[in-house]
Parts: structure tokens; sequence; C-alpha cells
């Protein structure tokens, strides 16, 4: 997950402490680093580096088992979000997306840490972690409610499972900027895995050479470009 300019203002409101309100923060490279292109004409990449590059600890099959349960236990404490309902999942549906999420992320291994320093098994970058009120990423299961809190969040925003999956890979603002999945190959294919291993439906990608909409609302105006929680 991933230089000054700011992207997140963060309000946290009472969703951390339990109840059903909204949270809304920007933030800032500390959350999610922008990768810039180096002026070469190609398009500009996603704020993270692909998952796979993770630098994995070794997990053996009785392991990542085990977390793989924990994650669809926590997917389906998180079910009755409003973003779940509003994406038009059931409630197991989205406890096996959650889990396919977290599978493409860190492989079930609590102990990953990618190149650009998202760590833990729903891959939080250090600053969305402490926003999410995560102390300590690689606990697995503060890791994995606070991606299920960040993960709903951009199901409600969205209300798409291909654009909240977008987002929580390449950004929310990236999401807006394109109107639809970004044109990056990375977040194209992992909306793809995930939805896929989640046995839903086909994904609507744009084009590759898709360019962003500057002149145009992406999202409806009574949204705001925030996260919210």
């Amino acid at each position: 997950m991933l230089n000054k300019t700011p992207f997140l203002a963060a309000i946290l409101a009472s969703t951390i402490s339990g109840t059903a309100s909204a949270t809304v923060f920007e933030f800032n490279g500390n959350g999610r680093q922008v990768v810039v292109s180096s002026g070469s004409g190609t398009a500009p990449r996603p704020e993270r580096q692909p998952t796979a590059q993770a630098q994995r600890a070794p997990s053996g099959n009785a392991e990542k088992a085990h977390y793989r349960a924990l994650s669809e236990q926590v997917g389906l404490r998180h079910a009755s979000h409003a973003g779940v309902r509003k994406a038009g999942l059931s409630s197991f549906e989205f406890a096996r997306l959650f889990t396919a999420l977290v599978d493409q992320e860190s492989r079930f291994n609590p102990r990953a840490v990618s190149p650009k320093g998202a760590q833990g098994l729903g891959q939080l970058m250090p600053g969305t972690a402490r926003l999410l009120g995560v102390k300590n990423a690689f606990d697995p299961d503060e890791n994995l409610n606070g991606a299920a809190r960040y993960f709903t969040a951009q199901l409600d925003r969205f209300g798409s499972v291909e654009l909240a999956l977008a987002a929580y890979n390449a950004g929310p603002h990236r999401v807006e900027e394109y109107g639809g999945i970004p044109p990056f190959k990375e977040t194209q294919n992992y909306v793809r895995v995930i939805t896929r291993a989640a046995g839903l439906s086909g994904v609507q990608i744009v084009p590759v050479n898709s360019q962003p909409q500057t002149d145009t609302n992406v999202i409806p105006s009574e949204r705001k470009s925030v996260w919210e929680f």
C-alpha cells in the first residue's frame, strides 16, 4: 500500500472504537508512495511494487492454512459493512473475496514485507496502519482487521468489487483519475486474479493507453476525495 503532495488528510472517527461512524482521511507519501515515471513517455506506474515481490519468510502449509482460515473469519466479521451490500456481495462472497485478496497480497505470510515497506498479511503501509489504528502490522488479527476496514471502505466508496480492488492496489485517487481500473498491468492483473480466485464474474478493464480524466467528474459529487471508514 502505498513527497509531499497531500493525498490524504485524516479525520479518524469511531469505527476504530467499534461504532459504525465514518472515518475520513487523506494521506501523503507516508501512507502511499507515488511512483512517477521517468519522463520516457511510458504510462505512470501504480504506487506499490507488485505484491509478488514481497520478501516473504518460508511458510509451511499448516501455517498458511491457519491464516487462510483466519482471513475467512475476519472477512465474515466485516461482512455486515454497508460497502459489502453496496457492491452486491453476500457475506460468504465477501469472505471469499477478502481471503483471495490476502492470498494475493502476502500468500498468508504474516511476516511479509514488500520492497516499499508494506507489512503483514494485508500488506499495510506503516502510515496506513497507524491511521487504521493498527499498532502492530505483524500481528495477524490486527493487520487483517485493518485491511478489512480499508477494503470495505473502498467497496462503500466505489460500489464495485473491481474498482475497490484497484483502489486497494493502486490507490483510490488513481481510480478516480482514470475513471475506472487504472491502466497499470499490475493493477489490472491484480483485479483479474483476485476476482477469479473468489469465483466472481469477469472484469471490465480500461485500455492500457487510457489517459487520466482531468476534465471529468469521475466520482459523483457527493463522494469526496477521501477514504471513508
